[in-house]
């Protein structure tokens, strides 16, 4: 028999897309039912019963977080799939909280992701998956729930961290620091690249490759160790740039630091910041601008949180960046401003709201400055470029 699956969008061609385009009979599974927002969804749900729900996340009248609590807290076993127009960590962690099983984008209807989750998903329904509990009997499985972990969309990781810091990593219970490094290639290096470390660092480390980054974990002893090898490796190509943290020790430390580490680089990446060679006074203020987009901002106060004047950080961040805060952070936000507009159904004064500028008026005109349009315009421009695309890939299907 096969699997029930019922898919929940607003955008009617999003569900026709989704129905036409994923080859579910090859996962055992049936679309059984569609609806246009989480109330019509969870009316259905009651009287389908599907095994699988994939619902988008804003929607009018019941967004796809609540229909989530809603389908978990009535059947705990139905499996929940988050669709989104683009990756939100916010959105993931929130999903996590009540169960999900997966966080994907709905424009990659054909992704190797959504083959995996898939059929991660069919196993699962099945009962065919059985899972050892002690981390000595599956010793590379902690690396697959590492990346699910780290990305939102596990939380199987942290059991076994905890087991791993009982044994292989004991040594990581006294003082010892993470350094984040980006741009060492595919993870088909990764034999290259613990040989490269095991050359040049004595003792106990450890090497998680995630992707396109890399996590080197070392006692804190050795950090001006690894500073200097990250420099060399720079220089002969090796590696683009690095984070790293203060020195801690235990399980919850470990938890916030890694992640913090990832979610920084993430949103980095997603307004599109290189942050190497900038000073340590440039990084943190770009992290402390980072974080708080949706908070009106001004050069006084972030130079103050990085411990200059304000003269002197305006021309540090000039010299550094090869623009002004002021521009900086005018990028950034309109690129905010143009997600919030294209995946969401906020109001143009929420928007305007969460990026800092809450005077509607002035929004537009300072959003038209950098665009040539006013956000309406632009929202209405992207919808009408979302739904030609979506209708062409389904009539290609």
């Amino acid at each position: 028999m096969s699997i029930k699956v019922m898919i929940v969008d607003d955008e009617v061609l999003v569900r026709r897309g989704l129905k036409a385009m994923v080859p579910w009979s090859r996962y055992g599974m049936e679309v059984v039912a569609d609806a246009p927002n989480g109330r019509k969804g969870w009316e259905a749900f009651l009287q389908i019963q599907p095994e699988l729900v994939i619902t988008d996340i804003v929607m009018p009248e019941m967004d796809g977080l609540e229909l989530c609590r809603r389908v978990k807290e009535h059947a705990p076993q139905t499996k929940v799939l988050l669709l989104s127009c683009h990756r939100d960590f916010s959105f993931a962690q929130q999903g996590i909280s009540l169960g999900v099983s997966g966080y994907l984008l709905k424009t990659e209807f054909q992704d190797e992701e959504w083959g995996r989750l898939l059929e991660k998903l069919r196993t699962e329904l099945a009962g065919e998956s059985a899972r050892p509990e002690k981390i000595r009997e599956r010793p590379d499985e902690w690396k697959r729930e590492f990346g699910a972990w780290l990305t939102g969309l596990s939380r199987d990781f942290e059991q076994s961290l905890s087991s791993l810091l009982q044994s292989h990593w004991s040594w990581m219970n006294d003082s010892m620091r993470v350094w984040l490094l980006e741009g060492m290639g595919s993870a088909n290096r990764e034999e290259q690249e613990r040989a490269w470390v095991a050359s040049e660092l004595e003792g106990e480390w450890e090497w998680i490759a995630c992707g396109d980054i890399r996590f080197l974990l070392t006692p804190a002893s050795t950090g001006r160790q690894v500073e200097s090898l990250l420099v060399e490796w720079k220089l002969a190509g090796k590696v683009t740039s690095w984070e790293t943290t203060s020195p801690f020790a235990g399980l919850e430390p470990w938890i916030q630091t890694v992640r913090m580490l990832y979610q920084r680089t993430e949103r980095a990446r997603k307004y599109g910041v290189i942050q190497d060679p900038w000073q340590e006074p440039i990084k943190q203020a770009v992290h402390y601008a980072l974080d708080r987009l949706d908070t009106p901002l001004t050069v006084s106060e972030v130079a103050s949180q990085v411990g200059l004047s304000r003269s002197h950080f305006s021309v540090m961040f000039k010299k550094g960046v090869g623009e002004s805060f002021g521009e900086f952070l005018d990028k950034r936000r309109v690129k905010m401003a143009r997600a919030m507009l294209d995946e969401t159904a906020l109001s143009i004064q929420e928007v305007a709201e969460r990026v800092g500028l809450p005077d509607a008026k002035y929004f537009s005109k300072w959003f038209k400055k950098y665009t040539g349009m006013t956000p309406s315009h632009y929202r209405f421009k992207q919808k009408e470029e979302s739904s030609r695309t979506i209708v062409h890939s389904t009539a290609q299907t």
